[in-house]
């Protein structure tokens, strides 16, 4: 992707309230260290980097008021442990089903979210605390829930594998209950 178009995707989600780093070009990697503390919603500071290089995008969910439930592709071979295999389940997109169909649970698709490549989908909630603690439960394979100490890449980043692109692009909903309950 185009420098300016790398910047003013960096602007557009500072722009929400959202802290942003730089991330090496065409990866998912932090090109900063201590990229949690310098995350930035500063217009000024994001043009003065962007204008350094086609940086991806990080974005830093606790400081900017979000919980993002980011569900992973498998690698290629590779398959779900024995509570989840069966037919399928072949992603973490499907293993969230088979845990809301059992709890009778909805995610609420009309939130925010991104589609990464591979068909990764990150589905972003806003949550009632600061910050909440680390999970007490883990989540099952390939659905993880980034906030406190972590980073996503946002919209706007490339890969080889592809583009990270919002799939909706609409307010961020609250955190549901049972999602909530797993931290």
């Amino acid at each position: 992707m185009p420098q300016d178009r790398l910047k003013a995707a960096a602007l557009e989600l500072a722009g929400r309230g959202w802290h942003v780093f730089p991330l090496r070009p065409g990866t998912t990697e932090p090109a900063i260290r201590d990229w949690a503390a310098r995350a930035t919603t500063n217009p000024w500071r994001i043009v003065r980097c962007w204008d350094a290089g086609p940086f991806n995008i990080g974005l830093v969910p606790c400081v900017s008021g979000l919980l993002v439930l980011d569900l992973l592709p498998a690698a290629p071979g590779e398959e779900p442990p024995a509570p989840f295999r069966g037919p399928g389940i072949a992603d973490g997109a499907d293993v969230l089903a088979v845990l809301l169909d059992e709890q009778q649970g909805r995610l609420p698709v009309e939130t925010y979210s991104v589609h990464g490549p591979a068909g990764r989908l990150q589905y972003y909630f806003t949550h009632p605390e600061a910050c909440p603690p680390a999970a007490s439960r883990p989540l099952p394979w390939h659905v993880e829930v980034r906030c406190t100490g972590a980073y996503v890449p946002a919209a706007g980043s490339v890969t080889e594998d592809g583009a990270f692109v919002p799939l909706h692009d609409g307010p961020v909903a609250p955190a549901p209950p049972w999602l909530l309950a797993r931290r």
